[in-house]
């Protein structure tokens, strides 16, 4: 079992700048190692520390879903060292992730039922994995 006290290395893949005011971003990352692709199992509503050597760490809500392989995203507003660190970054960077992290949204309970999700801000970007999870062919007759 891999250490949870250990970050995975990931690399900056794309950054989206999500306002005018450039001080809110998403970051997709990717795992440099298969490995720990492959055992960071995730479920909606959970959350990841972001390591940026150097600088230190910060949790942050996942906003991809796990029904989108191959990648993570964190959309993230910049307001300390390591959220202004995270900022500064480029494609191509390598940092940390450790995580999952957290409780996930009750998606059984959730399961039968119709669902309405309302939210606002940027931290709706943790709503945005649940609906992604929630409409993915695998999952949509799950939910009304």
């Amino acid at each position: 079992m891999q250490n949870p006290y250990i970050p995975a290395p990931v690399e900056v893949v794309k950054i989206v700048t999500e306002v005018d005011t450039k001080d809110i971003k998403t970051f997709r990352f990717a795992f440099q190692n298969k490995e720990d692709e492959a055992a960071f199992q995730y479920l909606p509503g959970q959350f990841a520390e972001l390591s940026i050597f150097g600088k230190g760490e910060s949790p942050i809500g996942i906003a991809s879903s796990p029904t989108q392989p191959g990648y993570l995203e964190f959309t993230v507003q910049k307001a300390g060292v390591v959220t202004s660190a995270l900022h500064e970054m480029e494609v191509g960077t390598v940092m940390g992730i450790r995580g999952p992290l957290g409780n996930s949204w009750p998606i059984d309970f959730l399961a039968g039922k119709n669902i309405v999700i309302v939210g606002g801000g940027f931290a709706f970007t943790t709503l945005r994995s649940l609906i992604n999870y929630m409409i993915d062919d695998k999952n949509r007759a799950r939910f009304g």
